[in-house]
C-alpha cells in the first residue's frame, strides 16, 4: 500500500491514480507465474557485509556533515525547462529526475535527457561545487530495468544489432534478424494490436504520429506508460511529455520504455552486466565526471535508481509484459536472478569508490508531525516509546541502531500546507535523532513546471554546530518525563511528547 502514496519515500516513484494501480496489481496477479527459488547468497553478499539485502548496516564512505544546510536534500525536476540554479543551491544535495527539462529534450532531434541532466548538474556545481570529500553535490537518475531510449547511452546500444541480446523482445522475435525498426513481422504485430485481435499484444509496437515520415516500429518489447508522445494518439499513447513534431529517439526504434535483459551475452569483450555497471551507471556523466573547465574530478552521484525486475515482470510497466514476451516461469526466474546479480555487481563497484544511491537510504527517518495526506503521526505514548529507543536510554555510550543506515527525513506532501511550526518540529526531530549520515528535505513528489519551489525551513540556514559528548544520542531529561534533549555546540534541542512539539534554543 505504501506504493500508492505519492510524495513519500517509495521505490516506485511515479504518481499514478490509486485505482489504476489497484487494477494493475490485479492484472499482475492474474498473470503471475511460479518463479524458481533464487540462490540466497551471492558472491557479493558473501564477501561484502554492508548494504546487502537483510543487512541493517549501509553507510556511504564519504565524510559525514553536521552542517544544517549541507544536510538538506531536494529530489526534483522541472518539466518546463531547466531547474533554477538559485533555488537548487539552497539545498545541500540536489537529485535530478529524468523528467527535468522535458519540454526541451523531448523536442530535441534526437532526444537528450541524459545529456541535459549532466548540463544541469554542471550548472549547479559551477555555482556551488559542494565540499570536497563529502557527498556529491548533485545526483542523477538512472533506471535499472527500463531501457529509456531518450538516454543516448541506451539508444546507442538499442539501435545497434550487435547488442540485440541485451534487450527483451516481443514473442516471436529473436536476436537475428535484428528486431528493431520496420519489418513485415512487426507491422503485422502492430496491426493486430490496433485491431484488438484475439491474442494481440497489450502495447503498441509502433508509434502513431505521421508527419510525412513512416512510423517507427520495433520488435523489442516496450510500452508507452511514461513516454513522451505527440498528443492525440488516444489511450495507447498517453503523453508524458509533449513532442510538437514526431517524437525522435533516433532513426530506428520508436521512443518507449524498453526492458534491459540482464542475461545479455558478451559483445566485444564484455557482457551486459559489465556494460551496465562500468559504462551505463559508472560513467563520465556520473561518478567519473570531470569539471568541464578545469578537467579535475567532479563526481555526479548516482541518484534515484528506479524500478526492478520482479516475478510479475518489470515494475511500473504494462501488465501484459509476460504474455507479450511469451516468458515462461523459468524465463522470468532467470530474468530476476540476472537482474539481482547486476545490482549486486553495481554495489560491489560503486560503494568502495565513494558512490551511493537513494534506494540504499533508510527513507523513514522522520517519525513525528503531520505526515502524508494529513496523517497525524504518533501520539504521546508512542512518541515516548520511539524516542526512548532512539535515545538509547541511560546508556550514553550506546549508538542507536538507526544510525547504521543513512537516514532520510522526508518533508511530506512536497511541502504543501507545511507551517512554520511544522518545519520547526521536523527540524527539531531531525537534530534530536539524526546520526552522522542523515539528510532532511524532499523525496520524489512529482515535477514542477517552473512555477513551484519546494519551501524551506528558516532553520535550515542556521548554524547549530555539532552534537556534544562525541556526537552522543539524545537523552530523556528524567525518568518518565517524556521530554528528550540533545546538546549541540550552538543550540539545545528538545522534544516534548506531551505537546508533540520540538524546540531549538540557540546558545
Amino acid at each position: 500500500l505504501l506504493s500508492l502514496l505519492s510524495c513519500y519515500y517509495v521505490h516506485h516513484r511515479r504518481d499514478t491514480l490509486p485505482i489504476m494501480l489497484s487494477l494493475a496489481l490485479i492484472l499482475f496477479a492474474a498473470q503471475a507465474v511460479a518463479v524458481p527459488p533464487l540462490s540466497t547468497v551471492t558472491d557479493y553478499e558473501a564477501g561484502v557485509p554492508e548494504c546487502t539485502k537483510g543487512n541493517k548496516t549501509c553507510l556511504p564512505s564519504w565524510e559525514p556533515t553536521w552542517d544544517m544546510m549541507r544536510s538538506t536534500v531536494l529530489y526534483t525536476c522541472n518539466n518546463s525547462g531547466m531547474h533554477d540554479v538559485s533555488h537548487a543551491i539552497k539545498f545541500g544535495i540536489v537529485v535530478y529526475d529524468w523528467s527535468n527539462g522535458k519540454a526541451i529534450w523531448a523536442n530535441a532531434h534526437p532526444m537528450s535527457s541524459e545529456d541535459l541532466i549532466t548540463k544541469q548538474a554542471e550548472a549547479v556545481m559551477a555555482a556551488d561545487p559542494g565540499i570536497p570529500g563529502q557527498a556529491p553535490r548533485v545526483w542523477a537518475y538512472r533506471n535499472t530495468i527500463k531501457a529509456l531510449n531518450w538516454y543516448s547511452s541506451v539508444r546507442e546500444k538499442l539501435d545497434d544489432p550487435k547488442y540485440a541480446s541485451w534487450f527483451i523482445k516481443f514473442k516471436g522475435f529473436n536476436n537475428t534478424p535484428y528486431p528493431g525498426g520496420q519489418s513485415k513481422a512487426v507491422q503485422e504485430l502492430n496491426a493486430s494490436f490496433a485491431a484488438g485481435a484475439p491474442g494481440a499484444v497489450g502495447v503498441p509496437p509502433c508509434d502513431w504520429y505521421n508527419n510525412g515520415t513512416a512510423p517507427r516500429c520495433s520488435g523489442f518489447w516496450h510500452d508507452q506508460a511514461q513516454t513522451p508522445n505527440h498528443p492525440g494518439g488516444g489511450k495507447p499513447y498517453p503523453p508524458d511529455g509533449v513532442c510538437v513534431e514526431q517524437c525522435d529517439c533516433g532513426p530506428t526504434n520508436p521512443c518507449g520504455e524498453y526492458i534491459f535483459d540482464h542475461r545479455g551475452g558478451e559483445v566485444e569483450g564484455r557482457n551486459f552486466t559489465e556494460w551496465f555497471v562500468n559504462e551505463y551507471m559508472v560513467s563520465n556523466e556520473t561518478l567519473l565526471h570531470t569539471n568541464p573547465v578545469t578537467g579535475k574530478p567532479q563526481p555526479i552521484g548516482l541518484g534515484w535508481l528506479d524500478d526492478s525486475m520482479t516475478s510479475h515482470g518489470p515494475t511500473e510497466a504494462s501488465s501484459s509484459y509476460i504474455a507479450d514476451t511469451g516468458s515462461s516461469a523459468s524465463d522470468i526466474g532467470s530474468q530476476v536472478e540476472a537482474y539481482q546479480a547486476s545490482m549486486n555487481a553495481l554495489r560491489q563497484k560503486v560503494l568502495p569508490m565513494g558512490g551511493f544511491w537513494w534506494q540504499l537510504l533508510d527513507g523513514y527517518g522522520r517519525k513525528f508531525g503531520p505526515g502524508e495526506r494529513g496523517h497525524p503521526g504518533p501520539g504521546s505514548d508512542e512518541c515516548k516509546v520511539i524516542l526512548r529507543e532512539a535515545c538509547v536510554g541511560a546508556n550514553h555510550s550506546a549508538t542507536p541502531s538507526a544510525w547504521n543506515m543513512m537516514q532520510m527525513y522526508n518533508i511530506p506532501n512536497g511541502g504543501r500546507g507545511v507551517t512554520a511550526q511544522n518545519f520547526t518540529d521536523y527540524t527539531a526531530e531531525f537534530l534530536l535523532t539524526r546520526g552522522p549520515y542523515a539528510m532532511i528535505g524532499y523525496s520524489w513528489c512529482g515535477c514542477t513546471n517552473g512555477d513551484q519551489s519546494r519551501p524551506r525551513a528558516q532553520e535550515w540556514d542556521e548554524d547549530f554546530g555539532v552534537p556534544l559528548n562525541n556526537g552522543a544520542a539524545c537523552t530523556e531529561t528524567g525518568e518518565g518525563t517524556g521530554i528528550f534533549t540533545r546538546e549541540y555546540s550552538k543550540a539545545t534541542v528538545t522534544w516534548d511528547c506531551s505537546s508533540m512539539h520540538g524546540k531549538i534554543t540557540k546558545k
